[in-house]
């Protein structure tokens, strides 16, 4: 009988497949009728005899799955699309595999990139806190260990010698695809490479990122969303890379980085080494407050667009239940992203884009006296009038974007008590009275500007803007654009402000005037400078038509 198996399995090339039918139905009856039958599962046991100590995919999983994980992160801001709002949820980030004892975990660099709180499930479907404790963001490896105040001991993967793969080679790919864990998909590896340059669109900023992996196994498994930082195995149970990435939509061609480039990364953490390394202490420090700016950016976005809530809330004469539930959840998310920026702070002092953005929740949020004690704080860390201006130009931006505009200019006026040599505060002052159409206000503030300094150009400019627009007073207007021209020329030898808006009202009060010598200068001027945006464009064709409509 072992004879007629083993004619089947080797010599299936030379044999029809009617005589091999004919041969397992004679085999099968003959072992029907002896004392040693064997089962039809015997027999398909016999036909794919395993080689040495070579592992199948149910024997791999089933003695390996205690030493796999999954990763996940709470996220307060996640996007449903069963319910089309964001919710506060747990949320899958990949899968990983424990090396050490002491719960020491393998992954990819990007599940963890950005995260908070890791939480690290098991097997056995218990949830543990982890910590990132190394990185490797060119090769995408990370090493996180459990938060595991019993000292308990884990079940352990063998790292495997991934010099040793060869295309051809059986392997087995283990993770949480699409949230379905401990999925196992097995194929072949399909080529390794060395150096291998990839290109990926960063999901935040959707910009082209190109990385080069010092070694990869292009594997024919299949891997999804999910499968990242998963363990690859041989059919030893040996783990000889980590899934990490696929190209959807051109066929079977998945990847995982080599289990040798994670060893060094491995060993480093074994020696300990790290711990007083500067530069990656430095890497850690960034990771972390990058991680922090990221989560704090997130939960500043969803309570500035739903504050309106809040507001509702405050005014409403009947008690809504979603709104009331709405403003609780509102006031939860600004303390903690309020907790997020300040630990930014506390990591980097003197990051001014931290401090902005802070100061921009504040206002977006109606918390006014917050936003007046941190300006405060602001203005003692940094002293720069380019800084400040820039701060202040942002916070009108926000005052006018809620219509808080009598309080936008009681801050100001704030400002203005505590030091009157802030120039540029008048200027957001009598900005604000533009836009709520108090132009004599605004004049009235450009002018204590322009008598404090004379050469604030912005001021002239846009006091000849409002004389020649609003007031029809062009005369004035003209003696204000005049002036910013002078200026700009005896300043900068050349007019690099507002260049548009300056040579098209000179150039009309020119055509007003009946100074077409002047007109066709201006124009001239203005038709050279470069522009982007159709309105400007019109303004060139304006003044041009309106020349062209002049008597010689």
């Amino acid at each position: 009988m072992r004879y007629i198996l083993r004619l089947f399995r080797f010599g299936s090339d030379i044999v029809s497949r009617s005589f091999i039918k004919i041969i397992i139905t004679v085999f099968l009856l003959i072992a029907a009728f002896t004392d040693t039958a064997l089962t039809q599962e015997e027999v398909t046991h016999h036909f794919k005899e395993k080689k040495n100590d070579d592992l199948n995919a149910g024997e791999i999983i089933e003695k390996f799955k205690p030493a796999l994980i999954s990763i996940w992160f709470h996220d307060r801001n996640y996007y449903s699309y069963t319910s089309f709002r964001y919710i506060d949820t747990t949320v899958l980030s990949g899968s990983g595999f424990i090396f050490g004892e002491d719960g020491l975990i393998g992954t990819n660099y990007h599940v963890t990139e950005n995260i908070d709180s890791l939480i690290v499930k098991t097997s056995d479907g218990m949830f543990y806190g982890a910590e990132l404790i190394l990185s490797d963001e060119i090769n995408d490896f990370a090493i996180l260990k459990l938060i595991n105040p019993d000292n308990k001991k884990f079940p352990v993967v063998k790292l495997g010698n991934s010099d040793n793969v060869k295309a051809g080679t059986e392997v087995y790919a283990i993770g949480s695809p699409l949230g379905y864990e401990y999925t196992i998909s097995s194929g072949i590896v399909a080529a390794v490479r060395e150096n291998e340059k990839v290109s990926f669109t960063d999901p935040v900023t959707y910009e082209s990122v190109e990385k080069q992996y010092e070694k990869v196994i292009q594997i024919t498994a299949a891997i999804s969303p999910g499968n990242s930082g998963g363990a690859l195995f041989n059919t030893k149970g040996e783990v000889i890379g980590v899934t990490t990435f696929t190209y959807t939509g051109y066929g079977n061609l998945n990847f995982a980085v080599a289990i040798n480039t994670f060893r060094k990364l491995s060993a480093l953490e074994e020696t300990k080494n790290y711990i007083n390394d500067s530069a990656i202490l430095v890497k850690k420090e960034e990771n972390l407050f990058n991680t922090n700016l990221k989560l704090a950016r997130d939960l500043k976005s969803q309570v500035t667009y739903d504050w309106s809530y809040s507001r509702l809330k405050d005014t409403m004469k009947m008690t809504d239940t979603f709104i009331v539930k709405q403003d609780s959840v509102n006031r939860s998310r600004l303390q903690t992203a309020e907790k997020y920026f300040q630990k930014c702070i506390s990591m980097k002092p003197d990051s001014f884009a931290v401090y902005q953005e802070l100061l921009d929740m504040y206002v977006l949020t109606d918390n006014f006296s917050k936003a007046e004690n941190l300006y405060k704080d602001i203005r003692y860390r940094f002293d720069s009038d380019s800084l400040l201006n820039l701060l202040s130009s942002n916070l009108a931006e926000a005052y006018s974007t809620s219509k808080e505009y009598g309080k936008a200019i009681q801050f100001y006026e704030k400002m203005l008590k505590q030091d009157n040599t802030l120039y540029f505060i008048y200027y957001q002052i009598a900005g604000i009275y533009e836009k709520t159409g108090d132009y004599k206000s605004a004049v009235k503030e450009y002018n204590k500007l322009l008598a404090l300094d004379s050469n604030y150009n912005e001021a002239n400019l846009q006091l000849g803007k409002i004389y020649f627009n609003e007031f029809r007073n062009y005369k004035k207007a003209k003696k204000y654009l005049q002036r910013a021209y002078e200026n700009e020329l005896l300043q900068k030898g050349s007019i690099q402000f507002n260049s548009i808006d300056l040579q098209y009202l000179m150039g009309k009060i020119a055509v007003i005037e009946g100074r077409k010598l002047d007109a066709i200068m201006s124009y001239l001027e203005l038709r050279d400078v470069y522009v982007y945006d159709t309105k400007d464009n019109e303004k060139k064709l304006d003044l041009y038509k309106e020349i062209m409509n002049m008597e010689e």
